[in-house]
C-alpha cells in the first residue's frame, strides 16, 4: 500500500517538473494625439492667460503631461521587447 502511495505521490509530481514556456509578451500603448505648433502656441497663450486662481486646470495640464511622458515610455519600452 505504502509503495503505491509513493509511486502516486511520484507520478503527480512528475507533472509539476515539465518546462514552461514564455508566451509572446504583447504590449499595447495607447496613441499620443500629435498637435501643430499653431495649437500648441494658442493652448500656451490661453494657459498664460488665466488667472492665478486657476489651479484646477495647472493641475489637470501637469497630469496630463505626466500621462503623455508615460505613454512614451511605453512605447519605448515595447521596442525593446
Amino acid at each position: 500500500m505504502r509503495a503505491i502511495l509513493l509511486l502516486t505521490a511520484a507520478l503527480s509530481l512528475t507533472g509539476c517538473a515539465k518546462t514552461v514556456y514564455r508566451t509572446q509578451l504583447e504590449i499595447y500603448c495607447p496613441q499620443i494625439k500629435q498637435y501643430d505648433e499653431r495649437f500648441n502656441t494658442k493652448l500656451a497663450d490661453e494657459l498664460e492667460s488665466l488667472p492665478a486662481t486657476a489651479t484646477a486646470i495647472d493641475e489637470a495640464v501637469k497630469n496630463y503631461i505626466y500621462l503623455r511622458d508615460r505613454i512614451r515610455r511605453c512605447n519605448e519600452e515595447k521596442d525593446k521587447i
